[in-house]
């Protein structure tokens, strides 16, 4: 891998993704029972309604931090994959091009 001298264009940025996406996915399921807890625990039907907005909202929060953690947890690997695939491949072509040569 190293002799393919690929670099990583904005690892930085995928990183902060990344990391954003665990917090979000934390946070949203933190909120979401939380929010349940509240409304499960009171009488006060205007509370209610408030806990079960922020606990959509916690759901949602929930379901956005998980896709940028999987796509950016996959862009990683992929990114990988790739590189790796194209250099076996170069070099399946390398060594096919010396058997043709030496016939």
């Amino acid at each position: 891998m190293a002799e393919l001298k690929i670099p990583d264009p904005a690892a930085g940025r995928a990183a902060l993704w990344l990391r954003l996406g665990g917090v979000l996915m934390v946070a949203g399921v933190a909120l979401a029972v939380t929010a349940y807890l509240v409304s499960h625990g009171t009488r006060d039907p205007l509370l209610q309604r408030d806990a079960i907005t922020l606990g959509l909202g916690g759901v949602t929060a929930a379901v956005a931090g998980s896709a940028l953690f999987l796509r950016y947890s996959l862009t990683g690997f992929l990114r990988f994959w790739m590189a790796r695939q194209s250099y076996d491949i170069a070099q399946l072509a390398d060594r096919l091009l010396e058997k043709e040569v030496r016939k």
